[in-house]
């Protein structure tokens, strides 16, 4: 059962208004809260999407402010704390659409960053956490220039924009490189220095957390991934506070595993991951 996709409008804490789409099937054993990464939007997680509807799982998601249909200044953000308000409306709905089952909380890349920020500070009120490629320590095609420069220009010039990225780095499939240029709700400007700089922030801040956090946790990447680092992934998960933690390193895949050459593979581990957490997490609710 695949279920039906539709679009939402969610109100945030601080007013503003975000789009999102879900894809419910019509009685989900789970939902997953999905939060994107940076300068992407939630539509691009329809493949996601449609494996998990096969297997009854929903997926919710939202356009972040600054992101595809949300409003706000092109993948600019004054303080990661913004996006946690972004999170906190993307669970409140996963929740009612889940209708009791388990919810998971997803991030890629960015959106990894701000979903594990999000647990070390609201608590453990989701059933697990999923991050796919997060950016938990930079990769080798970041200007380290850039890196150093990033507080002070987040300071005196926060919205000035540095160099762009080459998109090849997200795949090795040329087709999704030509998607990803042609998608008019990607951002294909270079991210503000604010958000660079509150991006290294929450970096450091999440690790310095991760011993305290004892959510079940798969962490998934691909070892040829040169914008976020797959060690980034490793350092956490050998920090992380539970014992139920997986590490997963897809070899020669780039920065999108669901988008490059084994995604189906890919797709597959996570949903069996989610699958089998959320048939503990149901079995546990039954006893208590």
């Amino acid at each position: 059962m695949t279920g039906d996709a539709f679009s939402l409008e969610l109100a945030t804490a601080d007013g503003v208004t975000l789009f999102g789409r879900a894809w419910m099937p019509s009685a989900p054993r789970a939902v997953i809260a999905l939060v994107h990464g940076i300068n992407e939007h939630s539509g691009r997680y329809g493949f996601l999407a449609e494996r998990a509807g096969q297997r009854d799982l929903g997926v919710v998601s939202v356009d972040l402010r600054g992101h595809g249909r949300s409003p706000g200044v092109r993948a600019y953000v004054e303080s990661f704390d913004d996006y946690l308000l972004d999170v906190d409306a993307l669970l409140d709905k996963a929740r009612e659409l889940a209708a009791g089952r388990p919810v998971f909380l997803m991030g890629h890349s960015m959106g990894g960053a701000i979903a594990l920020r999000w647990v070390a500070q609201r608590g453990p009120r989701v059933a697990g956490l999923a991050l796919s490629s997060a950016a938990l320590k930079i990769g080798g095609d970041v200007p380290r220039l850039l890196v150093w420069l990033a507080p002070f220009l987040s300071r005196w010039l926060p919205r000035m924009r540095g160099t762009r990225l080459n998109p090849e780095v997200i795949s090795r499939d040329p087709a999704v490189v030509a998607a990803y240029l042609a998608d008019p709700l990607v951002t294909q400007k270079a991210p503000p220095a604010r958000t660079g700089a509150e991006l290294l922030r929450t970096m450091e801040l999440n690790r310095r957390s991760a011993a305290a956090i004892r959510l079940p946790v798969y962490l998934f990447h691909g070892d040829a991934d040169r914008l976020t680092d797959p060690v980034g992934s490793r350092e956490i998960h050998d920090l992380w506070g539970g014992a139920d933690r997986s590490l997963r390193l897809w070899p020669g895949s780039r920065h999108e595993t669901l988008n490059d050459l084994d995604h189906e593979a890919v797709a597959a581990e996570l949903l069996d991951w989610l699958l089998a957490r959320s048939q503990m997490n149901t079995a546990n609710a039954e006893i208590k």
